[in-house]
């Protein structure tokens, strides 16, 4: 057991006896009237995320390392920014609560794509640079090689 698990069973049975007890708090202190929504929706969230996103991030990210070689942390910081930064933004982007928010504050949504378009290509350009400016230096560091003399 522990060499397929990597516990003990006794770790694994006190998170099967603990897990309903903190979803039961959790229920609790945030007051759920339909808990079984919340129930839904994280099970959704796993299925989304285990089934369809964990493998389509994982090959291309497989496919950006056969690519970049050496520089695939420089694509992928940028890209993992960027993409958070949509996440964030995503209802914003989408222009949802619009009418909401003109009314709350008198101004409009118009322009967060676009800024979002130029953040994330200063993100790569960045990050290009930063490859560029440690490859000029590793070039410069490189002792060339001395012939040996042998005495």
């Amino acid at each position: 057991m522990r060499a397929r698990y990597g516990a003990s069973p006794v770790h694994l049975l006190a998170h099967l006896i603990l897990l309903p007890i903190v979803a039961w708090a959790l229920l609790s202190v945030l007051d759920f009237r339909a808990a079984s929504n919340v129930v839904l929706w994280f099970i959704a969230a796993v299925i989304l995320h285990d089934l369809i996103l964990l493998p389509a991030y994982s090959t291309l990210d497989r496919l950006a390392q056969g690519l970049t070689r050496d520089a695939i942390n420089y694509v992928r910081v940028p890209a993992g920014l960027s993409l958070l930064m949509l996440l964030v933004f995503w209802s914003t982007i989408r222009g949802k609560g619009t009418g909401n928010f003109h009314y709350a504050s008198g101004l409009n949504y118009h322009g967060y794509f676009s800024r979002w378009l130029v953040v994330t290509a200063a993100l790569f350009a960045l990050s290009g640079a930063l490859l560029l400016a440690r490859r000029a230096g590793l070039k410069r560091r490189t002792p060339p090689s001395a012939p040996s003399s042998t005495a």
